[in-house]
């Protein structure tokens, strides 16, 4: 899906590869659970299966341009992505993004193995300075994982998605070069 795919980084528990034809049929068996779609801010309405189509446009999809990998487990089968998108080279700095989509994983520690991953490559590999993200303050388990991976609050952006008949925050966070060669903090 990717003409130029990003090297495969290799975890304990993780592997994040390359996107593959076949991660389409396994993302559309996963479906929607209700918990994650709601962890993304998504419609709750939209709970449930999902097409092959669907599928397709979601692992295709890339917030521009910069690496995209699929998070697969032990079996090699996807369980979610991460994205450092959009790169850019000229300021060294990429956005974060990651979903695991099988609610079962969740708590599992999966998604912090594949954030530092993400993150060593960004800083290690392609040099970077800044990697961000933005997460909804309501989503406790992402931002614990992304402290314990380095990230620190830098700003709240007030009332950014209407769910469930009330405003909801988002959280802006970052981790700098500097701190990465720190190490996370002890937690």
């Amino acid at each position: 899906m990717d003409s130029e795919p990003p090297p495969t980084l290799y975890g304990e528990r993780v592997r994040l590869r390359p996107t593959r034809e076949e991660d389409v049929t396994t993302r559309a068996a996963l479906g929607r659970s209700r918990e994650i779609v709601r962890s993304f801010g998504g419609d709750l309405a939209t709970d449930g299966p999902m097409s092959e189509s669907e599928a397709r446009i979601q692992l295709e999809w890339r917030f521009g341009q910069g690496p995209h990998w699929v998070i697969a487990d032990v079996h090699d089968d996807l369980i979610g992505v991460a994205r450092l998108a959009p790169l850019d080279m000229e300021n060294r700095s990429a956005r974060f993004s990651i979903g695991i989509f099988d609610s079962t994983l969740l708590g599992q520690g999966l998604g912090t193995e594949a954030t530092r991953l993400v993150v060593r490559f960004g800083f290690v590999e392609l040099g970077l300075h800044r990697i961000s993200l933005t997460v909804l303050a309501d989503n406790h388990r992402a931002i614990q994982a992304y402290r314990k991976c380095g990230f620190a609050e830098e700003g709240r952006f007030r009332e950014t998605l209407w769910r469930d008949g009330e405003w909801h925050d988002d959280l802006s966070m970052a981790i700098l070069a500097e701190e990465y060669t720190l190490g996370p903090p002890i937690s």
